[in-house]
C-alpha cells in the first residue's frame, strides 16, 4: 500500500539534500521515484485477482446446471484469452515503473528477459476496459522502456521520461481499474451461484440421513462467504492503491517539468 507520508519525508529530504528538480537538472526528486518504484510491487496483488477471474469455471463447475454450464464454458475461453493481454499490461506497468526506480538509483537500466516478454502486442476487448486507447497507451510504455536501455538510458532523461509515460500510465492505471471493475461483478455472479445452490441444498437436508451434510454444506457455506467477502476487500484495496500510484506519477511528471 502507498504510504504517503513516506513520500512526504522523502520530499522534505531531498529539499534539505538539494536533489530536487530545478531549473538546472529538470528531475523529479529522485527519492520519492524510488519510493513509487518500490511501492508499486502491489501490482502483483493485482496480477493474482486477475488469475482467480481466469480460473472463475473451474471453481463454480460442480455449482453449476446444465444451461449455466454451457454459459460458463463460453466464457472460460474468452477469460483465458483475454487473460494474456491482461498479464501484458499487468507486466508492462511493473516494468515502466522499475525502470523508472532503477534510473532514479543510478543512471542505467538493465534489459531484462521479462521487457521482453512484455514486447507481445495486445489486443482490445470491448466491454472490458481493454480498448484502442488501452492498446496504444501499451505500445507507448514500450517505447519508453526502450529509451531507457543503452546509452539513452540516462538519469537525466527520468524527468522527460515520465512526463511522456504520464499520459500512457494514466491510461493502462484506469484500464486495470476497469478490469477491477469487471472481476468484482463476476466474483458477485459467482457468489450467487455457489451460495444460492448450497442455501437450497441445505434447506432441503432436512432427513436424519442428510443432517450431517447439511451440517458439512453450512461449514462450506461460510467459507464461501467469507472467502468473497477478502475478495471484494481486496478489488477495492487493488482500485484504491492504483488510485494513489497515477497521482503520485502525475505529481512527480510535473515535478520534473519544472521550469
Amino acid at each position: 500500500m502507498f504510504r504517503l507520508s513516506r513520500w512526504s519525508r522523502s520530499f522534505a529530504l531531498c529539499l534539505l539534500l538539494g536533489g530536487c528538480a530545478t531549473s538546472s537538472d529538470r528531475l523529479p526528486a529522485t527519492p520519492q521515484v524510488v519510493a513509487l518504484a518500490d511501492d508499486a510491487k502491489f501490482l502483483q496483488s493485482f496480477a493474482e485477482l486477475a488469475l482467480r477471474h481466469r480460473d472463475s469455471y473451474d471453481r463454480l463447475r460442480p455449482y453449476l446446471n446444465e444451461q449455466q454450464e454451457a454459459s460458463e464454458k463460453l466464457l472460460d475461453r474468452q477469460r483465458r484469452a483475454m487473460h494474456a493481454d491482461v498479464a501484458l499490461i499487468q507486466l508492462g506497468v511493473t516494468q515502466y515503473l522499475q525502470g523508472l526506480g532503477q534510473l532514479a538509483r543510478q543512471d542505467r537500466f538493465a534489459y531484462t528477459g521479462e521487457i521482453n516478454a512484455a514486447g507481445v502486442a495486445i489486443r482490445a476487448w470491448p466491454g472490458t476496459g481493454i480498448d484502442d486507447h488501452a492498446v496504444s497507451a501499451y505500445t507507448i510504455l514500450l517505447r519508453l522502456l526502450a529509451r531507457m536501455q543503452g546509452d539513452n538510458g540516462q538519469r537525466q532523461l527520468l524527468g522527460q521520461l515520465m512526463r511522456d509515460g504520464d499520459a500512457a500510465l494514466q491510461t493502462l492505471v484506469s484500464t486495470l481499474n476497469s478490469l477491477l471493475r469487471l472481476y468484482d461483478k463476476a466474483g458477485d455472479n459467482e457468489r450467487d451461484i455457489v451460495l444460492g445452490l448450497l442455501e437450497t441444498d441445505i434447506a432441503f437436508a432436512d432427513t436424519p440421513p442428510q443432517r450431517l451434510l447439511a451440517v458439512l454444506a453450512k461449514t462450506v457455506q461460510q467459507s464461501k462467504v467469507d472467502e468473497y467477502r477478502l475478495y471484494g476487500l481486496r478489488h477495492t484495496l487493488a482500485q484504491r492503491q492504483l488510485a494513489a500510484l497515477a497521482l503520485e506519477h502525475a505529481r512527480l511528471a510535473s515535478m520534473g517539468a519544472l521550469p
